[in-house]
C-alpha cells in the first residue's frame, strides 16, 4: 500500500514537471474598465488535439460581462512568422466567456493578441505563453505509449524534406531514360547503316 502511494506521488510529480500542472494557467490583463482573463481552453495544450482560446470578460466589480454591447472581439494567434485571426464567439452557457477554436499542429511558443471593442471601450491586449502566463503547446508524443508515433505535422515535415530528393531522383531517372532512348536510336541507325553497306557490297559482288 505504501509503495503504491509512493508511485502515485512520483507519477503526479512527473506530470507536473512535464506538463506544467496544475492546469488552467491564464493571463489576466486590464483593458480600461474591463478585465480580460485568457488562455487555452484545455491545458496543458497538446499538438494534434483540438483546443480553443478562451477569453473571460469582467467589469470593475469582477462581475461577468456576457454582452459586448454591440462590440466584437477577435484574437490573432502567432507562432513564429505564422499568424491567423479568429473571431471570438460566446462560449456556450459560460457567462462572460468567449471562445475561438484552434488545433495547434506544432509544439512551442504561441502568442495571443486580442482586439476589438466591448461596448464603448477599445480592446487591445496581448500575451505570450510562458510559466507566468498561459501554457505553451507540448508535443503530444510525450504521452504516447508504448510507441511514440510521429504526429501529422512531423510526417508533413518529413514529406517536405523528402520531396526535393524525390524530384532529383525522378529527374535523374528521366535523364537516364532519355540517354537510353538516344543510345538505342544511334544503335538502330548504326545497324541500318551496316545492313545497307553489306547489301551494297553484295550487289557489287554479283
Amino acid at each position: 500500500m505504501h509503495r503504491q502511494h509512493t508511485r502515485t506521488v512520483l507519477a503526479l510529480g512527473l506530470a507536473i514537471a512535464l506538463f506544467g500542472m496544475p492546469a488552467g494557467a491564464h493571463e489576466k490583463r486590464s483593458a480600461g474598465k474591463f478585465t480580460l482573463n485568457f488562455g487555452w481552453g484545455d491545458e496543458p495544450a497538446f499538438t494534434g488535439s483540438r483546443n480553443s482560446i478562451v477569453v473571460s470578460v469582467a467589469d470593475a466589480t469582477g462581475a461577468a460581462v456576457p454582452d459586448l454591447g454591440g462590440g466584437s472581439l477577435s484574437v490573432e494567434v502567432t507562432f513564429g512568422d505564422q499568424r491567423v485571426v479568429l473571431p471570438l464567439e460566446p462560449a456556450g452557457t459560460q457567462r462572460g466567456a468567449f471562445r475561438a477554436w484552434l488545433l495547434p499542429t506544432r509544439a512551442g511558443t504561441y502568442s495571443f493578441h486580442i482586439t476589438g471593442k466591448i461596448k464603448d471601450q477599445p480592446i487591445d491586449v496581448r500575451s505570450t505563453c510562458s510559466d507566468n502566463t498561459f501554457d505553451c503547446v507540448v508535443d503530444a508524443a510525450a504521452l504516447h505509449f508504448p510507441v511514440k508515433d510521429p504526429s501529422a505535422g512531423q510526417l508533413a515535415e518529413s514529406m517536405t524534406r523528402a520531396l526535393p530528393r524525390t524530384d532529383r531522383a525522378v529527374e535523374a531517372a528521366s535523364s537516364a531514360r532519355r540517354l537510353a532512348v538516344a543510345a538505342l536510336a544511334i544503335a538502330v541507325a548504326a545497324l541500318a547503316a551496316a545492313v545497307g553497306l553489306v547489301a551494297r557490297r553484295g550487289t557489287k559482288g554479283a
